[in-house]
């Protein structure tokens, strides 16, 4: 971190010291600016503090150091349109798409945004504050990864962000295998300022991000001896219902998913708030064939293949998946007083409310369950798989008005689909907050030419997730039972006279909804104490120069604890086990560096720590770097380091995840059903159509029960980190970087990959259903009428197993990454006389190679898998900033590179240009030989007509660019990187008192 002494010295300005400062631009990504582009060269000397850069505890007077740092200021950030940390790395080269917190919902980390360097995750980039650590997220991504949320990072205070892309193990401990991102506050603040910025879309109406912010500080430390100032961030984001972009999702969605649009019975089914009678339905036990009738009194019947049915629309205002609503409020304090003649305290708090909450929208249907049930684990039910299925109506039940025909089919009992809108259209969903926090005090001084520095902090988070969404067992049964049981099917039955009334919409239903329906939380805390120390100054003075030293040390009291929610633990939420976790641990850390100037053009800067954690042996991470001045105009410089990751609490704690797991693929059911469901679509009646297009791809897209359980013996990752590079100013208008970056993590922590069979302990499958047979029968019965126009063959498609319903599996040291690549930024300074100034930038990360070693069986099985899904080639950032006076004008573009559709050479057996498919479903035809490059433009325009006014406007998306379709993105469509929101809109305002 950037830590300017209070006592400055002169050092004399020479043209090394002056190409090195000039170079240390060419490591700034090409959107960052330096003002001091305009400082005067040819005086004498120059005034220069020593200070210290992210990624070593020496301070020195020259910030270049071997190890790559980029460098992003507040400027910068407000000139590519950024308004969170987020968009900021979504905009760095070196990073990839990583978790943000409106779409993570039902994630396991909801509400919670992430950073991920190298695309090795956010467990294996650190992220600090100041230069210290912040406390974990209460609740780790996929109940393994325990990260720290940008989101609470005070983004008012930010004067700027270092990125070091090298390992840093060996000076920040575990974590730092990918990079370190630290985030700097302002040092100091004297006056008062307010900011307030808005964002609107051109294409989606509802979207808004809005940010106001004020920044107030009093006193002079060194005419005072003191300087408090504090900075308050709100920010809000609207939420985006389903009404705003049900109809936006690229065109080749609607080709796969062709019942989509139909299926919101949008003018066809009937309205939210009026009441809608349901629909019968029971099975031939003969054939298997299903029949149904919309139940009397229905306005709104369709006629399908298996009969009439009642329809309702699809309440508009869904909001999980388009966009939750946010509010997040920070305040950060910060505190300096001298003390004596050299010593300093400093003190800072950090408070983040973060709320975010999104409806569900259309309240939930009674639907009697036929085909595979619910299915979940729960930790007090142990390995014993948990299931619901929605009860049957028995024949002598008050609310079972199906026809004598229906009713005869299976014994008086029949089936109902009926909507539960007693509660209104807000009562289900999903709320999240968190509140984190850090207080940190300490002192800082000289002791002769060392110098000193000792902190105590304390952070934490308390983060909880409330749903609205699932059954509760007992509720349900208190509103539709209590149950009996079919003697000759085993089906289940609801009491003939339930205390829920079908057919009315009151206030005594409503409160049976919310307990059969109840709203649940699930808290978890976070704590982290550290005490730490450093010394640092001067060992002896070299032929080349003074050799300087660190030396510290650093302690922390790590705790984590989810107590689950009673219920879940139980089992009596459907499809929501839940975590439980509760760990503790004390580490304990010593370290030291050194820089040593070997020659007039060489130096070495090593590095040393030795992290001890419990249940492993002590870890000792070493870093040892060279910088070389060959040239004046040229530096070369290089990095060797090893880096660790210790296995997380929630990794290698007690407790476990007993939950669910989307997106399970069972090749053999997705192939079935797909089989039955493309005979159907070929069918000249609109019924087989209409069930083929309902059927298409159901089943290669499960969610089922999983258990995956910590594993205490867990080893501690490795890797081995290096970079080697130079920094090139071959005239005093143009800096040019370039660094290649090497990174080999072994013994890695992983959760079981589901989709391979070795990472799956146990595995249950339930029985083929009713509504399988009543497939089956459908292929059946069209094949035998000439009037479907349809050849069918010999041996018709049919179920041979039916769907998985749970796996399980434990966390384990398995597997190897080896990722490489280069990094390359180029600025260029230019003066246009009385027409200002030009300022123009580059930045490129080209990644060369990303391969995972499974095991000494398999091997680098997958291959190289960049320039495969999610691994593009090139990534890259254009930038252009002319300041005219008073106003300064900006182009940000940023670029991505095209890939294929397969994840991995294994994949593109599957998913290649010839199938024209991604995860097994076809793509645009258009885009069959892989994901298109992508790239947007921003234009930002700022003007400050005097020492108190800016206004700034941005112009984000220039040239309303729209994502192409994904069967793999989270909308089915790339907005990973591609934004939904098409050209918007900023303005910014603000005012320095």
């Amino acid at each position: 971190m950037l830590n300017v002494r209070h006592r400055q010295r002169r050092i004399p300005a020479t043209r090394l010291s002056l190409a090195l400062g000039i170079a240390l631009i060419g490591t700034a990504p090409a959107f960052a600016q330096d003002s001091a582009a305009t400082s005067t060269t040819d005086e004498r000397t120059t005034e220069l503090s020593r200070v210290q850069v992210t990624g070593s505890n020496i301070r020195r007077s020259d910030v270049e150091t071997s190890s790559p740092v980029q460098v992003i200021r507040k400027q910068d950030i407000e000139n590519m349109g950024a308004r969170t940390l987020l968009q900021v790395l979504d905009n760095l080269p070196a990073a990839r798409p990583a978790q943000q917190d409106s779409r993570s919902l039902f994630t396991g980390s909801d509400g919670a945004s992430q950073a991920n360097l190298r695309g090795l995750g956010a467990q294996g980039t650190l992220v600090l504050l100041n230069g210290r650590r912040l406390s974990y997220y209460g609740a780790p991504a996929g109940f393994q990864t325990q990260f720290v949320n940008i989101d609470a990072i005070p983004a008012a205070a930010i004067e700027r962000m270092e990125v070091l892309t090298d390992g840093a193990s060996a000076v920040y401990g575990t974590d730092a295998v990918a990079g370190v991102i630290n985030v700097i506050t302002k040092r100091d603040y004297r006056g008062a300022e307010v900011s307030i910025t808005t964002d609107k879309s051109s294409r989606i109406d509802s979207y808004g991000e809005h940010q106001a912010s004020l920044t107030a500080g009093f006193g002079d430390l060194d005419a005072d001896r003191y300087n408090v100032y504090a900075s308050v961030n709100l920010y809000r984001r609207d939420a985006i219902p389903l009404s705003d972009y049900y109809d936006k999702r690229p065109s080749q969605y609607y080709v796969n998913n062709p019942n989509y649009l139909n299926n919101l019975r949008l003018g066809v089914g009937s309205r939210p708030g009026e009441f809608n009678p349901g629909t019968y339905f029971a099975f031939d036990p003969v054939t298997g064939a299903r029949r149904q009738e919309a139940a009397p009194g229905c306005n709104t019947a369709i006629t399908e293949a298996s009969g009439t049915r009642c329809v309702w629309e699809t309440w508009m205002n869904r909001e999980i998946d388009s966009g939750a609503e946010t509010k997040r409020n920070t305040a950060y304090i910060s505190s300096r007083f001298l003390i004596g003649d050299s010593t300093e305290a400093f003190a800072e708090a950090t408070y983040t409310d973060i709320d975010l909450r999104a409806n569900a929208g259309t309240p939930n249907a009674y639907g009697t369950t036929t085909g595979n049930p619910s299915s979940w684990f729960s930790r007090n039910t142990g390995t014993t798989v948990n299931q619901f299925r929605t009860p049957f109506l028995g024949p002598n039940n008050v609310y079972n008005n199906a026809s004598p025909e229906l009713k005869a089919l299976m014994g008086g009992v029949v089936g109902l689909n009926y909507l539960l809108q007693d509660v209104g259209d807000s009562h289900f969903g999903q709320r999240n907050t968190d509140q984190s926090y850090r207080v940190l005090a300490g002192l800082r001084g000289d002791i002769g030419d060392w110098n000193w520095e000792t902190a105590f902090a304390t952070a934490g988070t308390h983060s909880v997730t409330y749903q609205t969404i699932n059954v509760n067992l007992d509720g349900f049964e208190r509103a539709f039972g209590p149950y009996s049981i079919d003697p000759g099917t085993g089906r289940v039955i609801i009491s003939d006279n339930p205390a829920y009334q079908f057919g009315v919409i009151n206030e005594a239903n409503a409160a049976l909804i919310r307990e059969a329906f109840p709203t649940f939380d699930i808290q978890s805390w976070t704590r982290l104490h550290t005490l730490d120390g450093r010394i640092e100054g001067p060992l002896f003075q070299l032929p080349a120069g003074e050799m300087r030293a660190a030396f510290g040390f650093n302690a922390s009291r790590e705790t984590f604890y989810t107590p689950g929610n009673e219920d879940a633990a139980n089992g009596l939420i459907t499809q929501q086990g839940g975590s439980w976790f509760d760990g503790k641990r004390n580490t304990y850390a010593l370290f030291a560096e050194t820089v040593a100037p070997i020659t007039g053009k060489l130096e070495l800067d090593a590095a040393l720590r030795v992290d001890k954690y419990p249940n492993f042996s002590a870890n000792l991470a070493p870093k040892i770097g060279l910088k070389y001045q060959v040239l004046p105009q040229l530096l070369l410089r290089g990095t060797y380091s090893e880096g660790f990751r210790a296995p997380s609490l929630a990794e290698a704690g007690t407790g476990g995840v007993f939950a669910q797991l989307g997106g399970f693929e069972d090749d053999i059911r997705c192939d079935e059903t797909n089989a039955i469901a493309n005979l159907l679509r070929r069918s000249a009646r609109s019924g087989d159509v209409e069930l083929g297009n309902s059927l298409l791809n159901t089943d290669c897209s499960r969610t089922v029960a999983r258990m995956t359980q910590p594993n205490q013996d867990l080893k501690p990752e490795k890797a081995k980190i290096s970079t080697l590079g130079l920094v090139y100013e071959p005239a005093s208008w143009l800096s040019v970087s370039a660094d290649y970056w090497f990174i080999y993590r072994r013994n890695e922590i992983a959760a079981p990959d589901y989709s391979k069979p070795e990472d799956i302990q146990s595995m249950t499958r339930n029985p083929i259903s009713d509504s399988d047979r009543a497939n089956v029968e459908a292929v059946a019965a069209m094949c035998a009428d000439p009037a479907s126009g349809v050849v069918c063959p010999g041996t018709l498609p049919g179920y041979s197993v039916g769907n998985v319903s749970s796996v399980v599996g434990q966390y384990k040291n398995q597997g190897r990454t080896l990722v490489d690549g280069f990094d390359i930024d180029a600025r260029s300074r230019f003066s246009l006389g009385d027409f200002g100034s030009l300022n123009i930038g580059v930045g490129a990360t080209i990644a060369r190679r990303k391969e995972y070693y499974i095991d000494d069986t398999s091997r680098w099985y997958y291959g190289n898998t960049i320039g495969y899904y999610g691994n593009p080639r090139l990534r890259a950032t254009l930038n252009a900033d002319w300041t005219y006076r008073e106003v300064t004008t900006s182009v940000f573009v940023n670029y991505v590179g095209t890939t294929k559709w397969a994840y991995d050479q294994v994949d593109a057996e599957d998913n290649n240009p010839d199938t024209c498919t991604a995860s097994r479903l076809p793509v645009n035809p258009a885009q069959c030989g892989g994901v298109p490059s992508w790239w947007t433009a921003n234009l930002s325009v700022g003007w400050r007509p005097d020492d108190h006014w800016t206004l700034g406007v941005t112009v984000k998306n220039l040239f309303n660019r729209l994502p192409f379709y994904d069967p793999q993105g989270f909308l089915g469509d790339s907005s990973d990187y591609a934004s939904i929101y098409g050209r918007s809109y900023s303005l910014q305002l603000g005012y320095r008192f």
